[in-house]
């Protein structure tokens, strides 16, 4: 499998903390793949009709939200888990606690393959200019010879 190259950017953010400006790190996606994307992607090498596998995808994901919605953790298989969740404030007395400062939430908890293709991804800069920049910084950084980024294009950013 090869591996997953990330395109990062430059954003401005102002640190909660001290309120000083500066800068943090952004993935810029490939886009976003919508439901038809993902059942014509499924269906593919398949003889199931795009509608046929649209309706046991429509009837998979009912059935997940009808779970979440009674408090169950659903695993996805290979996805991974989504699972009901909480956060609160921390308290150095129980008694301090109160469950109007408990907000709920859903987690997800990626599989272990999926988690490790997006923890072991090569991140580039998403404006050459800045790989440039980073390269010429870099003494180890490979100069010269053929391009070997068979990712997305740059263009356009």
């Amino acid at each position: 499998m090869a591996i997953l190259k990330l395109k990062v950017k430059k954003v401005s953010q102002v640190n909660p903390t001290t309120k000083a400006k500066g800068f943090v790190a952004r993935v810029v996606t490939n886009g976003t793949s919508d439901f038809d994307d993902v059942v014509a992607s499924a269906g593919r090498n398949t003889t199931m009709h795009k509608a046929e596998l649209r309706m046991a995808f429509e009837l998979c994901l009912d059935s997940v939200t009808e779970m979440l919605k009674q408090g169950y953790i659903v695993d996805l298989g290979p996805l991974g888990k989504i699972y009901p969740s909480c956060s609160s404030g921390w308290y150095e007395k129980e008694e301090d606690m109160r469950l109007a400062g408990v907000k709920p939430s859903l987690y997800f908890r990626p599989a272990a393959d999926v988690e490790a293709a997006v923890k072991g991804a090569q991140l580039v800069w998403a404006k050459a200019s800045d790989q440039a920049i980073e390269e010429a910084d870099d003494p180890t950084a490979p100069t010269g010879g053929s391009d070997d980024n068979d990712g997305p294009s740059d263009e356009g950013l």
